[in-house]
């Protein structure tokens, strides 16, 4: 679980969000969200010489105004900064971003939404999202209003 919280804080750090304070038991109630529940929660993680360098939490469920049809969210990927940058991390996004639509396949999910809200590496993740077959749908927008 140690791990786990590793990556999240790592995701954390560099997103827009860092100005929150990192809450540690909220990761580790997600993850056993997901080992308690894996047909409705994901929660993955990638290895790279025993050291974990990037992670998928994900959950499944239906379109929330609307029935019939399962819907799979990405709710937060992130490979380790110093992982990513390489050929090692551009396999390591493949990897969790094939286990994510795997998962997603097994449970008869019809598509899945992935919300990027980091602020961190835009360009870089919409070019490799477009490759790996998502189609832009939309926007997140943010408003300070503090």
């Amino acid at each position: 679980m140690d791990e786990v919280v590793y990556l999240a804080r790592q995701a954390h750090e560099e997103s827009r969000f860092s100005y929150i304070t990192f809450a540690p038991n909220k990761v580790r109630a997600i993850a056993e969200r997901a080992i308690c529940n894996p047909k409705r929660y994901a929660a993955m993680m990638a290895w790279d010489s025993g050291k974990p360098v990037g992670f998928v939490y994900g959950s499944i469920g239906e379109y929330h105004i609307g029935t019939g049809a399962l819907v799979t969210t990405i709710h937060n990927i992130n490979v380790l900064k110093e992982v990513r940058y390489g050929l090692r991390g551009g396999r390591v996004a493949l990897g969790l971003f094939q286990g994510i639509e795997t998962w997603s396949k097994a449970r008869s999910s019809k598509e899945i939404l992935f919300h990027v809200t980091s602020d961190v590496d835009l360009s870089r993740t919409h070019k490799f999202i477009k490759r790996l077959g998502y189609r832009f749908i939309g926007g997140s927008y943010a408003k300070n209003i503090i």
